[in-house]
């Protein structure tokens, strides 16, 4: 893939077809199927599609409707002639080799709609897939569902920046890792962050950190061999904590993303920080993550890794909170616990006239003695 040097919007010139559903192919690099999933055959692709990206919806319309010109779909080219040079997409020969009936395609934007489209036509493949709760459609819908509206393009590159506003800034967006993939491939494809902050209209901050992040999972998952998913599935957070400083200084990042090295952009020394800090933030396997929701990063764990005490023991014992206690040292420590103490016996002072038990009493005096014991311990070190 190589980068356009032309304006992507400019021009109201791509060709617009009718194009038979036996023509048109499932994208085997959509940005929204997780890795494992792309390149696959096209059975396992409108599996994916059916199981994770809600399909009923689009069948229940498409049965009662059938398609609705007003959303074409976005196509290029599967193959190109060796003689052909493709040029002006309003040529006599493009526009002839588009419209052979043997020409296939690639919808790059509108795989969702395509491959309900797929199953909505064959019973069979409805039956492959243990669809049983799909009515039959008429002739009359079957007939239009047979020929698709298809915007045409000629090759995938000039449809990255309308796919990037389209499912990144716009109002169908992909989830956060599609949207780190989609980045990466632009820059990979040779755009700089600048140039994909003004394709696609998201801030430049954003783009360097969402290549930064897709980068970082890509160099652990090679470096451990780690199973990902977890990460890729919920990657915003990821996200949220690359943008905390003391995070940062624990996965050796430098303070502004940008002059990170993207080939490696963990050092070496910090890459069982790394793994850990994976480990923490999202688990690994049966172990669970020690944050409970995107909060606790900014509240607990941003702080905990800015202190090698509080590092320690969360290395040892997963207790995040408890770890969180420790982040500022042990002064800090004694005073929140001397505080929380004094909080919770304040609290039982104005119900304690109800509950006048000897084992009251016995607890009383023991707290008594401890803060007797307290006082005198901190005195004496006061004193020394």
């Amino acid at each position: 893939m190589q980068k356009t040097a032309q304006i992507a919007g400019v021009g109201r010139k791509r060709p617009q077809l009718n194009i038979a559903v036996e023509q048109l192919h499932l994208d085997t690099k959509n940005p929204r199927l997780m890795e494992e999933s792309q390149g696959g055959k096209e059975l396992a692709l409108i599996n994916v599609l059916y199981r994770d990206f809600n399909l009923d919806e689009l069948a229940e319309s498409m049965s009662r409707n059938g398609y609705f010109d007003e959303e074409p779909l976005v196509a290029v080219p599967k193959k190109t002639p060796k003689d052909m040079t493709i040029g002006d997409m309003t040529s006599e020969q493009f526009i002839k080799f588009i419209e052979r009936e043997d020409t296939e395609f690639t919808v790059v934007e509108g795989n969702r709609r395509l491959a309900t489209v797929k199953l909505l036509l064959d019973s069979s493949l409805r039956d492959s897939l243990r669809i049983k709760s799909w009515e039959p459609i008429s002739d009359e819908v079957a007939v239009d569902l047979k020929s698709l509206p298809v915007i045409i393009y000629r090759e995938r590159n000039e449809v990255i920046p309308y796919l990037g506003v389209r499912h990144i800034v716009g109002i169908q967006k992909w989830d956060s890792y599609a949207k780190a993939r989609y980045i990466a491939s632009m820059v990979e494809s040779g755009f700089t962050p600048q140039e994909v902050q003004a394709q696609i209209g998201d801030k430049q901050g954003a783009v360097i950190k969402n290549y930064v992040c897709y980068k970082i999972l890509d160099q652990l998952e090679n470096e451990f061999t780690l199973e990902m998913k977890s990460a890729k599935e919920s990657f915003s957070l990821l996200l949220l904590a690359v943008g905390q400083g003391n995070i940062k200084r624990f996965l050796g990042l430098p303070v502004k993303l940008n002059s990170v090295n993207f080939e490696e952009p963990i050092p070496q020394k910090n890459l069982e920080n790394s793994r850990k800090f994976i480990e923490w933030v999202f688990g690994a396997g049966p172990v669970l993550p020690v944050i409970s929701d995107s909060r606790d990063i900014t509240r607990y764990l941003s702080h905990v890794l800015a202190n090698q005490e509080a590092i320690d023991y969360l290395y040892k014992t997963r207790d995040l909170k408890g770890a969180y206690e420790r982040s500022s040292g042990e002064q800090n420590l004694v005073l929140r616990s001397i505080a929380t103490a004094n909080s919770k016996l304040e609290s039982v002072l104005g119900i304690a006239h109800r509950h006048k038990t000897q084992d009251a009493i016995s607890e009383t005096e023991k707290c008594v003695q401890t803060a007797i014991q307290l006082e005198k311990t901190l005195k004496a070190k006061s004193d020394d």
